[in-house]
């Protein structure tokens, strides 16, 4: 499969069960919000301490909810960005790891792709929109980098994988925190 369309396919299948899943929390629930940002101060590691929640309940206390998403199989694809060699072994977009060879990923850059994609001041905000077209969270760890895409066009994906292949790295390896364990 072609690396373009296995990611479009990868973020349909996702939005897919997200929209499912919101209707099944508006059910469950006389007062909540999909997509609501917060502020964690305590986790060093989560780019700009910012993260938003799949969905947050409101009825006697405030409850964040996450959905739980099933992953797509599919065989590993490799191939290039760039100079950079290219390895997707398995994707969920909410919960996508991307291993890299750079001592520190480009702060400046990333937090440039962060401010436009995370849109912490909601300046791309589209009233009437379904979801907003912004990732969830950016986790920075040395040469890796933890992202839940959230309901972010495939575009936010290739540009975070071109500014990396930009900054100088040699491989980008892809897989899930799942991956990961097994």
């Amino acid at each position: 499969m072609d690396p373009a369309a296995l990611i479009i396919s990868i973020q349909s299948h996702y939005l897919d069960q997200f929209r499912a899943f919101v209707r099944e929390q508006q059910q469950d629930c006389s007062q909540g919000a999909a997509e609501v940002k917060f502020q964690l101060a305590d986790q060093n590691e989560l780019f700009r301490q910012l993260c938003c929640v799949d969905f947050v309940r409101n009825d006697e206390m405030v409850e964040p909810v996450e959905l739980q998403s099933d992953i797509m199989r599919f065989e590993p694809i490799s191939g290039r960005i760039g100079s950079a060699d290219l390895l997707i072994e398995q994707l969920q977009w909410n919960d996508v790891v991307i291993h890299h060879t750079l001592a520190s990923p480009p702060l400046d850059k990333l937090n440039a792709w962060f401010q436009h994609w995370f849109d912490p001041d909601d300046e791309r905000y589209r009233e009437g929109a379904e979801f907003g077209d912004i990732i969830h969270s950016l986790w920075v760890r040395p040469k890796k980098l933890t992202v839940d895409f959230g309901k972010a066009a495939p575009d936010a994906f290739w540009s975070l994988l071109a500014l990396l292949e930009g900054a100088g790295t040699t491989g980008l390896r892809i897989n899930s925190s799942a991956g990961e364990l097994s």
